[in-house]
């Protein structure tokens, strides 16, 4: 089945991309992030380029699926830079570039998309925006973002939800353990992931209203963030996952948590035959 050939791609290409991670400098960087990531570990954020490798095979064996490649690449592209520059993007730069790959949604959809309606680009280009900032802040805690993501993607796009099952286990279950208690994964989504899955999800039947929870977690904290007076482009650690972490959850139980949250749209839809 297409599915099991997807995660086993996928999970294929995250051993791979670990292991070069330090030949390619793909790693998560904290200069000047060190009050957000207390983690001192090198973290490869190698999730999206395995994730995009996944897409790409989903794609090749279900010609049903239909992807706007250049916008796809565009966010990863954005996203890796992101990653890989030391100190990152500013944020004017970074939403220049996020508006840029929601503009290619209706410049240059692919040939996927050729006849669909210009209203129809339109919006999905402005649920791109939007879905590439939710996934982006949602992705503050290991498990919670991927998880989101593949529980969203499933229903519209089996293929593209196995792309990202095949990294999860990376993220979530297999770790390098600080201490009995403590442990960091063996790679993260990184900006080149979590934009490349927000796209995804925009262009995806029936994926954006599942991501319902991230964008509400990411509109408290913003206007947390300006109540307490500070801009709400900056980080912190007061998002659903880092609450979660203070209370005990580890990345398997804070998973489990996200999909109970995320999950009962679908159920519903399931019971109700809609």
């Amino acid at each position: 089945m297409i599915i099991f050939a997807v995660i086993g791609a996928s999970v294929l290409l995250m051993a791979l991309l670990v292991s070069v991670a330090p030949l390619l400098g793909w790693f998560d960087r904290r200069e000047g992030l060190e009050y957000r990531k207390p983690i001192e570990e090198n973290i490869p954020v190698v999730g999206g380029a395995a994730v995009l490798g996944g897409m790409a095979l989903a794609s090749y064996l279900d010609p049903a699926l239909l992807l706007p490649w250049p916008a796809l690449l565009g966010a990863f592209l954005l996203g890796l830079i992101d990653d890989i520059r030391r100190g990152g993007l500013s944020p004017a730069v970074k939403l220049s570039g996020q508006i840029t790959v929601a503009t290619l949604l209706i410049v240059v959809p692919g040939p996927s998309f050729a006849d669909i309606p210009s209203a129809d680009l339109l919006t999905m280009a402005v649920v791109a925006l939007v879905a590439m900032n939710a996934v982006n802040l949602f992705d503050h805690a290991d498990g919670m973002a991927g998880t989101a993501c593949c529980i969203a993607l499933a229903p519209g796009g089996a293929g593209l939800a196995a792309a990202v099952g095949g990294y999860l286990p990376f993220n979530v279950f297999l770790r390098n353990r600080r201490t009995f208690r403590e442990s960091v994964p063996l790679a993260m989504l990184g900006d080149s992931g979590t934009h490349l899955l927000g796209v995804a999800i925009a262009v995806t039947p029936g994926a954006a209203p599942l991501l319902l929870v991230p964008m509400l977690d990411a509109a408290r904290v913003i206007i947390s963030r300006t109540l307490r007076g500070q801009p709400f482009w900056e980080g912190d650690r007061t998002h659903l996952g880092n609450r979660l972490a203070g209370i005990g959850f580890g990345p398997i139980s804070s998973s489990l948590v996200v999909t109970l949250l995320v999950s009962p749209p679908i159920l519903i839809q399931m019971v109700t035959g809609g």
